[in-house]
């Protein structure tokens, strides 16, 4: 698991913006969301170009802060966060299956950290999909690091891609820039599927379970871990409704939608639920904590507040000489929010990023 530096952190603020507009980004980025007077009906039509700004905006901060995998794990007692993101992929992938040889799908695979682990443990032959161009070069790089790049592959696609090609079966590794609401594959293309914490940047569950669907061949399974508003989230209770803000702001989020909303365009879109739990409850240390500024931890110190404080300092004084762009300290205004929300909301309960859930596309329309 990478571990980017100080100067990797100022060099990747902005991603493919151009450094003299990331400010303007930022600006355009915030107008979204609640907070700023955005409209969930805004966010959910120029989703995308959302989404796209988030991920240029704070995937040199995530990688700084969270390592390759950026994601969410329930935890042991003397469990590393590093060890608990592992195990979490490992269950994922045991769940699925999944078999020496066969083709699976990540969709929504940031830069790459959960696909190369999974790719590894299971033998799989892994398409990572991303609408991000900076996430897809970043995971490019850290392929060469791990030197894993001859046997990975990232592609732009345009049009539909032949995954029965000699070439594309040669990669284990595979990225495609492309959107998880028009997935650029013919039907039936893939074994498993899976997406780790991704779809809910979605628009719509059921269109993107759709596509999901349509791409997965009958009789094969899709898990995922979903981002999910909890029975106990009150939409009239201000306080929540404020978490909730939050965590879209900070996430890239267009909305939130319930545990039941899933299940149900699960099932709208054709799928068998085979079982599904939020695996928050009963974790025996809260999925947050390395979040919690309440909680110290060297093997996380950059998450800690002392770590985030002399992160927010390191930002500003890169800014003001110049090494980041200027609008760097309003990205980790941002994120700062996030964490506070995800703290509060995981605390309240409201709010989970583990709903896990593992369902089949019936091996005929008729079942």
């Amino acid at each position: 698991m990478s571990k980017a530096g100080a100067l990797d952190l100022a060099s990747g603020l902005g991603g493919k913006i151009d450094k003299s507009d990331v400010l303007s980004s930022v600006e355009k980025y915030e107008k979204y969301h609640v907070y700023y007077g955005g409209a969930e009906e805004d966010r959910k039509a120029n989703y995308s170009d959302m989404v796209n700004k988030y991920y240029d905006l704070v995937t040199s901060f995530y990688e700084f802060g969270w390592g390759e995998s950026f994601h969410f794990a329930p935890r042991f007692k003397g469990e590393s966060l590093r060890e608990s993101i592992k195990r979490h992929e490992h269950f994922l992938a045991l769940q699925l299956g999944l078999k020496p040889g066969q083709k699976v799908l990540d969709v929504g695979c940031g830069i790459g950290g959960p696909l190369r682990e999974i790719a590894r443990f299971s033998s799989t032959s892994v398409t990572g999909l991303n609408n991000n161009e900076y996430q897809i070069s970043r995971g490019k790089e850290l392929n060469r690091i791990a030197g894993v790049d001859r046997t990975c592959d990232f592609v732009k696609v345009d049009s539909v891609l032949d995954i029965t090609s000699s070439s594309y079966l040669l990669s284990a590794f595979v990225h495609l820039l492309a959107d998880f609401m028009k997935m650029p594959f013919p039907d039936n293309s893939f074994e498993a599927v899976y997406a780790i914490e991704a779809t809910c940047h979605a628009p719509d569950a059921y269109g993107c379970y759709s596509e999901i669907y349509r791409v997965l061949k009958p009789g094969q399974c899709f898990a995922a871990y979903e981002w999910c508003m909890t029975d106990a989230f009150n939409p009239e209770n201000q306080e929540h409704q404020k978490i909730k803000s939050e965590i879209e702001i900070g996430d890239g989020l267009p909305d939130i939608r319930s545990t039941g909303q899933c299940i149900d365009a699960l099932k709208k879109a054709g799928f068998e639920v085979i079982w599904s739990k939020d695996l928050a409850v009963g974790s025996p240390m809260p999925w947050y904590l390395p979040l919690d500024t309440t909680h110290f931890s060297l093997n996380s110190f950059r998450l800690t507040a002392v770590g985030r404080f002399f992160t927010r300092n390191m930002v500003k004084a890169l800014e003001y000489l110049g090494v980041a762009p200027k609008g760097s300290q309003r990205v980790q205004d941002f994120l700062e929010k996030a964490a506070h929300g995800l703290v509060e909301g995981g605390r309240k309960e409201i709010f989970t990023p583990l709903f896990f859930f593992l369902a089949r596309k019936p091996h005929s329309e008729s079942q």
